[in-house]
């Protein structure tokens, strides 16, 4: 953060009756907080480290939006009550009820979920309070409230971090939140993102004409777009469900209802593929009846426009059949699963999760309609394969012209059921790709059997049979 935007916190630390006092003995900074940072490299720490709730299996639940996951691993015979504390928000997180997972994290920022009557209270600045804040920031982004991710960027960078780093050893320690992105201006001068004209459903039909084109990822035909219009300019755009920011080309940065206002260095989608570029706030954004005031965008190098679930999620709920995208809070879902939005506690990634039956076995991936699945239904991402999937494996280019684009991959055939529906046998294409967070994706052949209803109101998603073949999904 730029030094200007100083902000006069260290009375609140002290004094706030939001924080146990201080006694005369207990440090600003809790001694086993610097013991724990200690034991990273200060290289490590300069490039941002990730305080975590528990083990690698929450933050993996947490990614794949797994509830059951989480409240399994809350309510084993191993989990503290700090650990239950978390794994209940995450659960939040992972239905995107940001604003009760906001409310336990706040609580956690007063009390840091420790009884008052603690012989022995935390000091004011301690891992707990490191790691609530770290959701918080996370939690801020994902619902596209730019003002208080920006405040709560202010409050670790401009309090905590020189709190911390006066300790020898530790001078370089930053937590890798904020190295997803900054301000470049103060926070409170930034507008709500907010909607209208929801009130009522409302149907836009779905386009397959525009193939995407990207230099960083691999070009996909027959996907959907709706057109949208960005500050009185119709434009197609893509629905990313895949990925939590919408991404706009850098060209329309440069408009007049354009406001730059800081800068992502880090945003990944569902394919581990990263995007960097400046932040921007766009006045208006209208679909449909709808309209959204001052809606958060990443300018970058993409050469269509993408509406992440940032927005999407702003539309109450929704409805993606073959041929339209119905939305609006009156959409009657009548959903009775939990919907499941993976993220990353930093908040620079997010995605619509689903149940599948895969080869007989049951598993949650991404849905996301920008991932081209006319040849393969399912594409899985590794980090690395086994000897075996080694031996199967072959290179392929999916760009003839990009030569630096290459992987292995290899093929499956199997039998996909979801929700009981028979969806026959198809095909994945499993990739090696050392950037992959492990996750399987499908597209548009989720619609083949059913609709899909995202309720993002009441938090619930389900897919419900639609026989209707009058404009089958372009193959």
């Amino acid at each position: 953060m730029p030094k200007k935007y100083q902000f006069l916190l260290y009375p609140l630390l002290l004094n706030s009756v939001l924080l146990p006092p201080l006694k005369a003995d207990k440090p600003l900074v809790s001694p086993k907080l610097i013991e724990i940072l200690r034991q990273y490299k200060p290289e490590m720490l300069q490039e941002g480290i990730e305080l975590r709730p528990s083990g690698e299996e929450l933050q993996q639940a947490l990614f794949e939006g797994d509830t059951s996951l989480i409240q399994k691993i809350a309510t084993s015979k191993e989990s503290t009550n700090i650990v239950q504390n978390f794994a209940e928000i995450e659960v939040y997180q992972s239905k995107g009820a940001f604003q009760e997972a906001n409310r336990q994290l706040e609580i956690c920022n007063k009390n840091f979920f420790q009884d008052k009557n603690a012989q022995d209270l935390l000091s004011p600045i301690n891992g707990i309070l490191l790691t609530c804040s770290q959701m918080l920031i996370g939690n801020y982004f994902l619902e596209g409230d730019i003002k208080n991710w920006g405040i709560e960027l202010n409050l670790i960078e401009n309090v905590y971090y020189p709190a911390i780093q006066k300790f020898k050893g530790l001078e370089k320690f930053s937590l890798a939140v904020t190295k997803m992105g900054n301000l470049t201006i103060s926070p409170d001068s930034i507008p709500p993102f907010t909607v209208t004209g929801i009130e009522q459903q409302q149907s836009v039909p779905l386009q397959f004409q525009i193939p995407i084109e990207e230099i960083y990822r691999r070009n996909a035909e027959k996907l959907p777009s709706i057109i949208a219009s960005l500050n009185k300019e119709d434009i197609p755009f893509f629905l990313e469900t895949g990925a939590a920011i919408g991404k706009l080309p850098t060209k329309f940065s440069h408009a007049s209802n354009v406001h730059l206002i800081g800068h992502i260095n880090n945003a990944d989608n569902a394919a581990s593929e990263n995007y960097s570029g400046e932040l921007g706030i766009v006045e208006e954004l209208k679909i449909g009846n709808a309209t959204l005031k001052n809606v958060p965008f990443l300018f970058t190098n993409v050469n269509q426009a993408y509406l992440g679930l940032m927005i999407l999620q702003k539309l109450g709920k929704i409805k993606i059949n073959k041929q339209q995208m119905t939305f609006g809070k009156d959409i009657n879902c009548n959903c009775q699963q939990d919907i499941h939005l993976g993220s990353a506690l930093g908040g620079d990634f997010q995605s619509v999760q689903y149940p599948i039956t895969w080869q007989g076995h049951t598993r949650l991936v991404v849905v996301d309609f920008t991932q081209d699945d006319t040849v393969y239904n399912l594409t899985t991402y590794k980090s690395e394969f086994t000897p075996q999937e080694k031996e199967q494996s072959f290179e392929e280019r999916p760009d003839p012209n990009n030569k630096e684009l290459k992987f292995s991959v290899y093929f499956n055939k199997g039998n996909l059921f979801v929700d009981n529906m028979d969806y026959g046998q198809k095909k994945e294409i499993v990739i090696e790709d050392s950037r992959s967070r492990l996750a399987t994706i499908i597209g548009l052949s989720i619609l083949e059997k059913a609709d899909l209803y995202l309720d993002f109101i009441n938090h619930k998603a389900c897919l419900k049979p639609n026989n209707s073949d009058a404009t089958p999904i372009p193959q």
